[in-house]
Order: C-alpha cells, then structure tokens, then sequence
C-alpha cells in the first residue's frame, strides 16, 4: 500500500493544473446589461467553486479531512456536474478511511467526466483500480486497472501510464497464483490437524 503522505504530495501536485478555470460562456459582441450581468454571475460562481476546491485542498494537506470534505460538498452544491469536486471529495474520504464513500464519489466523478477531459478521467481510472485492491477486490481490480491501461493508450498525453496498469494487474495474478499454490498446504495442515491423515484430493481422480 502506497505510504499516505506519499499520496498527499502526488494529490497537491496535480492540483494547480486540474484547478484552471472553466471557460466563461461567449455571450457576444452585442449583449446588453442582462448579457453581461449573467456573463459576471458566471464567471462569480466559477470562481467560488474553484474557492471552495482550493479551500478542501488547503484542508486536506493540513489533514484536516473531514474539514476538507466539507469544503469539497460545498464546491460539489455549485456545480454538481463538475467531475473535480467528486474526485478531490473522494481523495478526502479515502485519507478519512471512509473507502465506501470514496468509490461513490469516484463513481460520480467518472460519470461526469469524459473525454473532454481525458487527464481528470485518467485519474478518477488510478483511484479506483487502487481502491479495488485496497478492498482486496481482485478480479475488479484487473478489470479496473485494464480501462486504466487502455485509457493511457488511447490518451497519450492524459498523464495516465498504461506500464503502470499492466504492472498491477501482473502482480496482482502472481499474488493470486501464490494463493492458490498455498491452499494445498493449508489444506495439509487442516487435515492432519489432531492426528489426521492428508489425503491428496488428485489421488483418486477429486472423488472423496
């Protein structure tokens, strides 16, 4: 498992970037007061969203997390079809040790998020293939960390790395391969507790 404050500094890195402003709608060359009143209110709200999401982030790097989810929910009201806001909740969940809520949090950032968006999706692919294994989900987690890997080819310069997706779905089958090849001698030391006698199962064809 990845050390957390590991996880913090790759988390505020990223942050200043993903944080750019959303581009204000064109109104025209000849609107009127209403035009521009709207054009301000806007750009306002645009900017009290990316307030709140610096203030969760801000929160966040004090460890202050659930200050940082508060904040998060806040910038979450404003825009709810923004992707952000579900996926830096998410990383506060997760450092509260609230993996539930996490994965539904990323869930909504991944439905949010799209191809417009290719380097917030490539993030939203990481965490949740990471949280998969957190929760010791195996088969979900390859299958996460597969869209991940085909996400980073088909996107280039999303910042996502197909290599790293690969590497975890190779670890994560030799972790499963040791398993199985274990079970056979827990299966020894099962039968022969109290006095037993093990009995290899391929001996008589699997029949008992």
């Amino acid at each position: 498992m990845r050390p957390r404050n590991h996880r913090l500094a790759s988390l505020l890195l990223v942050l200043a970037p993903v944080l750019v402003a959303a581009p204000v709608v064109a109104w025209g060359d000849g609107g009127g007061s209403k035009k521009k009143g709207d054009a301000a209110a806007a750009k306002t709200s645009d900017h009290a969203y990316q307030d709140a999401c610096t203030e969760g982030n801000g929160k966040y790097a004090s460890r202050d997390f659930d200050g940082a989810i508060v904040s998060y929910r806040k910038a979450i009201e404003m825009f709810p079809h923004k992707a952000l806001g579900y996926y830096l909740l998410g990383e506060a969940q997760l450092a509260a040790n609230n993996l539930t809520e996490a994965e539904a949090s990323w869930g909504r950032a991944a439905l949010e998020s799209s191809e417009q968006d290719p380097t917030l999706r490539a993030r939203v692919l990481f965490v949740t293939a990471d949280l998969k294994e957190r929760q010791n989900k195996w088969d979900e987690a390859k299958a996460a960390w597969q869209v991940y890997s085909d996400w980073a080819n088909r996107f280039a310069d999303a910042g996502a790395f197909a290599a790293s997706g690969d590497s975890r779905i190779q670890a994560i089958d030799k972790m499963q391969k040791q398993d199985k090849a274990y079970e056979i001698v827990r299966q020894r030391i099962e039968s022969t507790r109290d006095g037993g006698v093990y009995t290899d199962p391929k001996a008589d064809g699997g029949k008992k």
